[in-house]
């Protein structure tokens, strides 16, 4: 078939979700990113799957470059439809895009937006993985996309991913090509395609050998067909129903999909039949293949072809394919709805499973076949732990446990089902030293109802003085250019998404005879009475955390007014503590005195404001200034932990240096009475702007709806805030009757939602796609040198583009009225010059200024240049006409 069109049904959404987008086992068994959800068995839909993929073997690997670009349609497909494991290796963590749902960017983003893959693949049952790189933001550069994450470097992570995740297929998302548009898409594309060549190389990579990951060749590698129409693709169905969840595996992928909250990703979850497609590029297979997995043996049997010839060979290839047979078989009675029936032919399959790794243990040729059964087994596990109607759980009352003392920590074991469960033992692993240190069994719970009793264990559990307080991985050490630092991280843990949990409790046990081990992680529970029983993860603390705001300081070289800092200092120890709060200055500013600061059970937590005097001779540049807690012991902290938190993902903490960094500069203001500031998406410019003395009011629901916009000398409109501000939307004509009577209305960059709406006073358009400047050190002309943009009250000259972060700006306008004047022309190297960044327009008495540039990143780094343009911007509300 050819593709001369690029079709699915239903139409928008499947293109846009298929396309958009103990000892260690380096077969990289799925990461414990269960729910914190009430303690379950999962019931007949966590046996189904677990049945299903003791049945079969089917794995496929897809690459692109960030979250949201996966086709969790693909992924859904191979794991829930067809009982396979699939898995997305995202090159970044989208530290570069914007957020709609709070106020991270970069590194902060980065975080979210990886919980937010991890949420998704609880959903769509796929796996997630990442190489080091961090987003620097978009480019259209493979090239500089390449010099930014070094190849060596992301082709080592990616083999890495390879040769634990083993699969059999590679799917690349984007293509190595202009058509791709992002040089970061370009770059996943380049990766797949070697990757897939160097698997095949036995030569290749010989550290990950070295760490014991041996060579793993792809047998075949797929693309999407997208912006390719002469692609010969094949068709994929996606309208089945999974039977014990009752949705189709479209609705499972939109449900994935919906986890980007913070990108705008959310999507309706119809019922009816769709396809999606795919390109074959290399491998077996070929171009009329009609599944991915064409040519490959996808048997459980034909895990044995990795064991030597032979009979061990034989004899591993006949017990696999009894697993497969009896899970097959026992998938099919579940029809009947009770799961117990299934729990004696499991017992023969981890029988045969835990036989067939003792067989091959001593075989070293064999490791990548021990590695695969030894997942399947873990699989069995828990599938039988279902089957039988046995729980496991393990909680604790402390949400933050203290670095250097014990908490206590309970173990539940409840066994429902008619199997008698013996020679239990209760075990806590942390790969971060944590130590079970004793424990005391709690009076059985008996029931007339149940073979045995419950096991409930009272768990103390001692961390080290030693530990280091729970943060990402990945966060550990200061990035090396644009590669997160994973020198010190310890090689299991490299490429997931985040840290194993801290502490697990291991449940080892005898079922039917049969040894079976369970693990469940330690997470804090407390009952809600408003919302029911929550669960978190736990995290280990320091005894004080220090905090200040703001963390950057514009300080403008003309109104060198004291400035207030406020330091938050917070004890996690349990009794009174004394600590002295101390200030490092640069050479040269006012000392400030250090401060006692008592925190008790009663009063944990208190704000201390200081006196910030800058030296009477600042002079432009920038200064840093340290804050740090002594305690009475000589103990020195530092830095905070602050909390990612929102309901669709797990809270994961984040490492926050009590810091303020001082960017000093000749930054003159207009004289403004009121300024009124209507919020957008991650927008923290009101702060900033109050930083630097405008009296800032930001204007939300009624004040839109109701107050007198004529008592503002300028409203400006933050990025994306259309999208966000329904009450923005309704107020539009009200603005623009503001702007026409005298006012002056700044709107910063908006998509396409805006022309749409037609909320500007004269037509203006955005291109598909956007026009943008990726480049931060892009030259930029002004158009009209001595307009007051440029000239009042700052004269800008070329130092003011100079330290720009990320880009030059985004969604400018691509076609606009007469009536707009252009101030700014700026080319990517190499491209077209866009002078869309800055319209400004007469609309009545008053202005309208339109404008893509990138001050939400600008401001809040400090950019001087940028509040100096920004001030020149609000001075156009007393200028009159312009000339």
């Amino acid at each position: 078939m050819r593709a001369s069109v690029f079709r699915v049904f239903p139409l928008c959404l499947v293109v846009l979700l298929w396309l958009t987008a103990g000892q260690s086992l380096p077969a990289a068994a799925p990461t414990d990113v269960r729910p914190l959800e009430p303690a379950s068995t999962g019931g007949l839909a966590a046996l189904d799957r677990a049945l299903v993929r003791l049945s079969t073997h089917h794995r496929l690997l897809m690459i692109a470059a960030h979250p949201d670009d996966e086709s969790t349609t693909l992924l859904t497909w191979v794991a829930r439809g067809l009982g396979g494991e699939a898995a997305y290796l995202s090159l970044s963590r989208g530290d570069g895009g914007q957020n709609l749902i709070g106020s991270e960017l970069g590194p902060d983003l980065g975080l979210l937006r990886s919980r937010e893959l991890e949420s998704a693949r609880r959903i769509d049952g796929a796996r997630q993985f990442f190489t080091r790189a961090y987003d620097f933001g978009y480019t259209r550069s493979l090239d500089e996309t390449l010099q930014r994450w070094p190849k060596e470097e992301l082709l080592e992570d990616a083999m890495r991913v390879v040769r634990r995740f083993k699969p059999q297929v590679l799917m690349a998302v984007f293509r190595p090509t202009a058509d791709a548009g992002h040089g970061q898409h370009r770059a996943s594309g380049w990766v797949a395609q070697e990757i897939f060549r160097l698997s095949s190389d036995p030569e290749a990579f010989p550290q990950l050998a070295a760490e014991g990951l041996p060579p793993w060749a792809i047998s075949s590698f797929y693309r999407s067909p997208r912006r390719d129409p002469d692609a010969e693709f094949m068709e994929l169905p996606l309208g089945s129903i999974e039977p014990f969840s009752g949705r189709s595996i479209l609705q499972i992928a939109l449900a994935s999909r919906s986890q980007h909250l913070c990108q705008d990703m959310g999507s309706l979850q119809p019922l009816g039949d769709a396809t999606g497609r795919l390109a074959w590029v290399a491998g077996v297979g070929g171009p009329e293949a009609t599944s991915p997995f064409d040519g490959i043996d996808t048997s459980l049997a034909s895990i044995a072809d990795l064991v030597p010839a032979g009979e061990l060979q034989r004899q591993t290839a006949i017990r696999l394919q009894q697993v497969a047979e009896i899970a097959t078989a026992t998938r099919k009675q579940l029809a009947a709805a009770d799961p117990g029936r299934a729990a004696e032919p499991i017992l023969e399959i981890v029988r045969t499973l835990q036989e067939l790794l003792d067989d091959l243990a001593t075989v070293p040729a064999a490791q990548p076949a021990h590695e695969l059964i030894a997942e399947k087994l873990e699989i069995a596990y828990e599938g039988l732990a279902t089957a039988a109607q046995v729980a496991a759980d393990a909680v604790t009352t402390h949400q933050t446990v203290l670095i250097g003392a014990t908490f206590e920590a309970r173990s539940i074991f409840w066994n429902a089902g008619e199997l008698p469960v013996e020679s239990l033992e209760v075990t806590v692993e942390s790969p971060v030293g944590w130590q079970l240190t004793a424990r005391q069994p709690t009076e059985p719970r008996r029931s007339r109802f149940t073979v045995q009793p419950s096991d409930d264990q009272q768990l103390t559990i001692a961390v080290p003085a030693t530990s280091k307080s729970t943060m990402p991985y990945f966060h550990l050490q200061p990035r090396v250019g644009d590669l997160y630092d994973w020198n010190e991280v310890p090689l299991e843990t490299r490429g997931e998404p985040f840290d194993p949990p801290p502490a697990s409790v291991r449940f080892d046990f005898t079922l039917g005879g049969v040894p079976i081990s369970l693990r469940r992680e330690i997470v804090y529970r407390v009952g809600d009475q408003a919302i029911g029983e929550v669960r978190r993860p736990i995290r280990a603390v320091p005894a004080l955390e220090v905090s200040v705001e703001p963390g950057q300081v514009v300080w403008p070289l003309g109104a060198l007014e004291d400035r207030t800092l406020e330091v938050e200092v917070s004890s996690n120890k349990e009794g009174p503590v004394t600590a002295r709060l101390e200030v490092s200055l640069p050479e040269g500013w006012p000392a400030i005195e250090p401060v006692e600061v008592e925190l008790s059970p009663a009063r944990r937590r208190r704000t201390v404001e200081l006196t910030l005097r800058a030296p009477q001779n600042l002079g432009p540049g920038r200064h840093v200034i340290e804050l740090a807690l002594r305690d009475v012991a000589g103990g020195r902290f530092t830095e905070a932990f602050p909390v990612i938190d929102y309901p669709h993902v797990r809270p994961t903490p984040r490492p926050r240096p009590a810091r303020v960094e001082v960017s000093a500069a000749n930054i003159q203001l207009p004289e403004l009475g009121r300024l009124g500031y209507i919020r957008g998406a991650s927008d923290r410019m009101p702060e900033h702007l109050r930083g630097i003395g405008l009296p800032v009011e930001v204007l939300a629901g009624a004040d839109l709806a109701n107050q007198d916009l004529s008592a503002f000398d300028a409203i400006v409109v933050g990025s994306r805030a259309y999208e966000i501000d329904s009450a923005l939307v309704a107020a539009s004509p009200r603005l623009l009757d503001y702007a026409r009577a005298g006012g002056l209305l700044i709107v910063q960059y908006q998509q396409y939602q805006f022309t749409r709406g037609g909320y500007a006073p004269y037509p203006l358009e955005i291109r598909r796609p956007h026009d943008r400047i990726t480049d931060e050190t892009a030259a930029v002309t002004l158009l009209e040198p001595q307009h007051p943009v440029f000239t009042t009250p700052n004269r800008l000259d070329a130092v003011d583009w100079q330290g720009w972060v990320q880009e030059r700006g985004l969604y400018f306008a691509g076609t606009w009225d007469g009536a707009y004047r252009p101030l700014l022309a700026m080319a990517d190297p190499g491209g077209d010059e866009k002078r869309g960044a800055l319209l400004v327009a007469e609309f009545g008495k008053g202005h309208y200024i339109y404008t893509g540039l990138a001050f939400f990143r600008q401001l809040p780094a400090g950019v001087t240049g940028a509040y100096r343009l920004f001030a020149n911007l609000l001075a156009l509300s007393d200028s009159g006409a312009e000339d």
